[in-house]
């Protein structure tokens, strides 16, 4: 049996050994998710250029940043013009009284759909102590020259067979005058009822009338509208007057909280200019399914899109464009996880389109969204 003195030689023996046999221990590298102090290398920094942006794409699926193609294509300008819209011709029909009288019936109601020609409501005629003794005074007149009239024809039939052919005609043609003149202003001593009908097929408008109310000659009774029949009436002012053409594009927008446009096309461009505010009337029409979303009266804007005819000119969305100390730039996807910094000299632009004079080229890649969080992560390197 072995002592231990013996038992701790053989492990300082074998410690040995292996301190011999095993190679030296070498340094530790961190992995992700651990901070390991300012030692720790930022290999993506360090791999690119100083007008350069590493993102990975993990951070540009969070970032979600967008990319478009730089291509040549046609500029289009766009102008916002300000319009009023307004029943279109056939959009708007109003009944008028067409004389003095008392409402003696109303059979449609507010909003109710009615067709041209049907009856919106019935008059009973009346008149004023004036009209009512000079028609006493015309009637009285008319039944004088109608007794005169019978006296003198019947005095010329006693004598027919003496008097002359031609004065026995003429008191025929007084006597059936004088009886008409006579039927007619008696008729008109009466109250007549009048009917009033719809000139239009369409809505009927708000109205306040009511059953035995007294109305007076040339008002206004009721208003049909055509929803369907609508126009917008805009002022062109000469700012906008080179980018308003007839082969532009127009859409009507509403100003009051309303999503989405409305296609429409141009009826009439006035050559006529208002003297007050040198303006040009441009009157717009709308379809039917558009003109669902408008009212008369209503307050638009007209967006006028056209096209330039020149040549066709480098383009790239306007969000593709931001700036560094003041210059304007683009972001260019060079390499899968590499965006460089362009600067760039711009033309022409609007909301949608800016054209591009120097700085990239055709089929170049350009950040169109996120460039926010590029510019964050570049000017922070």
């Amino acid at each position: 049996m072995k002592t231990p003195r013996k038992l701790l030689a053989v492990a300082a023996a074998a410690t040995a050994v292996l301190a011999v046999a095993l190679p030296p221990p070498a340094s530790l590298w961190a992995h992700g998710g651990e901070d390991h102090g300012d030692s720790a290398a930022k290999p993506s920094a360090a791999a690119t250029a100083p007008d350069e942006v590493a993102l990975p794409k993990e951070s540009q699926f969070l970032f979600e940043v967008r990319t478009s193609l730089v291509s040549f294509s046609d500029f289009t300008t766009q102008a916002t013009l300000y319009g009023t819209v307004a029943p279109a011709s056939g959009g708007e029909g109003r009944a008028v009284a067409p004389q003095t009288g008392r409402l003696v019936s109303l059979p449609v109601q507010v909003g109710q759909q009615v067709r041209a020609g049907q009856v919106l409501a019935v008059l009973d005629q009346t008149l004023a102590a004036p009209e009512q003794i000079g028609l006493a005074t015309e009637r009285a007149n008319a039944q004088a020259e109608l007794r005169a009239a019978e006296r003198d024809y019947a005095r010329l039939k006693s004598i027919e067979d003496i008097a002359a052919r031609k004065e026995v005609v003429n008191a025929e043609l007084r006597l059936r005058q004088a009886r008409q003149n006579a039927d007619i202003l008696n008729n008109q001593g009466q109250q007549r009822r009048v009917t009033i009908t719809s000139p239009i097929s369409g809505t009927v408008d708000n109205f306040s009338l009511a059953v035995g109310q007294q109305v007076n000659q040339g008002d206004e009774l009721l208003r049909v509208l055509n929803p369907g029949k609508l126009q917008v009436q805009a002022q062109v002012f000469p700012q906008d007057m080179d980018g308003v053409s007839p082969d532009a594009q127009f859409r009507i927008e509403g100003l009051q909280g309303q999503q989405g446009s409305v296609p429409a096309r141009v009826v009439s461009y006035s050559n006529v200019v208002n003297p007050t505010n040198q303006a040009r009337q441009l009157i717009l029409a709308v379809d039917g399914a558009g003109s669902a979303l408008l009212r008369p009266g209503q307050a638009v804007n007209v967006q006028v899109i056209s096209r330039s005819h020149g040549a066709k000119q480098l383009m790239v969305p306007t969000s593709a464009v931001t700036d560094l100390n003041g210059k304007p730039v683009v972001y260019v996807h060079t390499a899968p996880e590499v965006f460089k910094v362009r600067y760039v000299k711009t033309g022409t632009a609007n909301a949608q389109q800016t054209t591009i004079l120097a700085g990239i080229n055709e089929n170049d890649r350009v950040v169109t969204r996120g460039t926010y969080q590029l510019k964050s992560i570049y000017l922070n390197q």
